[in-house]
């Protein structure tokens, strides 16, 4: 009897088990965020230590998923793996950006502390801004864009790189071209030696 009861569990009979203590994926992406958003929402408040942002992280993979649905339903991806990888992903992009922006504006508070106490000083940062701007509107379009979206903005080549859409090569050169261009021309102007 023991015999005939260990031929019966063989590991097809075993596999509806394990089979039914797993969730099943989702077919849409209505049934994958009523499945998995409260968890991805938990995550993403724990990485970014702020709900606010989690909402917004969560969001984006969502939209993210809905431009690869059929790309993982037919490659055979796992769901949950796949949006808890985008949504890590899209955490530590907030976060780059954020940090970013914070130190822009440390930097830039900390040029106004400066300047608000000598108007003089100030002036003199607003007449060489006027002539930078002047000098860099003298350039190519794509060279003063990628020279705004750099300095400016404070964006990475790969960033810089998915507004184009070109490659980092690309951005690459063109800022160095766009920087000797501009040094050039502040340089003849003798904004600069």
């Amino acid at each position: 009897m023991l015999s005939t009861e260990n031929q019966a569990k063989t590991p097809e009979a075993s596999q509806p088990d394990h089979q039914e203590s797993r969730t099943p994926t989702p077919n849409s992406l209505e049934e994958a965020m009523e499945q998995y958003q409260s968890s991805l929402l938990r995550y993403a408040t724990r990485v970014l230590n702020n709900e606010e942002a989690a909402q917004d992280v969560v969001q984006e993979a969502f939209i993210r998923l809905h431009g690869n649905l059929e790309k993982i339903k037919t490659r055979g991806v796992q769901m949950k793996g796949w949006l808890f990888r985008t949504t890590h992903n899209v955490a530590v992009d907030y976060i780059r950006k954020e940090s970013r922006r914070r130190a822009l504006h440390e930097k830039q508070s900390k040029q106004a502390d400066l300047f608000a106490n000598d108007p003089t000083a100030q002036q003199e940062r607003e007449e060489k801004q006027a002539l930078v701007m002047r000098h860099l509107n003298t350039l190519k379009p794509k060279e003063r864009e990628v020279l705004v979206l750099r300095l400016q903005e404070g964006m990475s080549y790969k960033d810089i790189a998915g507004v184009l859409k070109r490659s980092e090569g690309y951005v690459g050169t063109l800022i160095h071209t766009a920087t000797k261009k501009l040094s050039q021309s502040l340089q003849q102007a003798g904004v600069v030696s």
